[in-house]
């Protein structure tokens, strides 16, 4: 069975290979495990995960299971402080449409694109179904609402608008994209993210990215733990 670990930077990968090797013993001969970076931001996202999940289709093994990996903002510091974990169950484009002189509108509030087309249901993007196996290890993580925005949110009144329209608890720059290609694909997949600072702080160097990798390292080692 082949499972694919992809994450934008090679500090968030390096947390599973480390985390791999814990149990790699134990997994050999039963999952085969590649990892791949993204790439920061929703194109390279989109880009290089449709590429590797074609390719894998092609040569006759596919993917069992992708996961996207990586650190995040929190919009909800008590459910989701900093260091902590969370299984992102559904995405939103947070960005994507118009921004007209009364405000943001998305492209599902202009009806320029039908809420419920394919990926889409009620304008997001939703976690499948996964096999009894694979399910039981995700009930070990909390889950989470993501947004999926290209820019780092700075702005009190963006974040308020933000989590009146969304309802967010996690902000990345990738997680959206990669549902937009797993639901197309027919991929089983999950996202795991780690929480490194609150959404809004834009001072990065009062961002936790230590703690957060850490959290993340710990919650592959359960993953690769139950996989075992």
């Amino acid at each position: 069975m082949r499972i694919l670990i992809c994450a934008a930077e090679q500090e968030e990968l390096d947390c599973a290979i480390q985390a791999l090797r814990l149990y790699e013993s134990k997994i050999a001969g039963k999952f085969q495990v590649d990892f791949m970076l993204t790439g920061i931001g929703t194109t390279s996202a989109c880009y290089r995960t449709t590429k590797k999940i074609v390719e894998a289709s092609t040569e006759g093994n596919p993917y069992a299971l992708a996961i996207n990996i990586g650190i995040a903002g929190s919009y909800d510091l008590e459910a989701f402080p900093i260091g902590s974990t969370a299984l992102v169950e559904k995405e939103f484009f947070g960005d994507l449409g118009f921004m007209t002189a009364s405000g943001f509108q998305t492209l599902f509030d202009s009806k320029t694109l039908d809420a419920n087309l394919f990926p889409f249901k009620d304008g997001a993007l939703e976690m499948l179904p996964l096999p009894e196996f694979f399910d039981n290890i995700a009930k070990s993580y909390k889950r989470a609402t993501g947004i999926t925005i290209q820019t780092i949110t700075g702005e009190e009144k963006t974040i308020k608008r933000i989590v009146d329209k969304y309802s967010p608890q996690i902000e990345t720059m990738e997680g959206a994209g990669f549902f937009y290609v797993c639901l197309n694909e027919y991929v089983k997949f999950m996202e795991i993210r780690s929480v490194s600072n609150r959404v809004g702080e834009e001072d990065t160097s009062k961002w936790d990215t230590p703690k957060a990798l850490e959290g993340l390292k710990e919650a592959l080692k359960e993953f690769f733990r139950q996989l075992a």
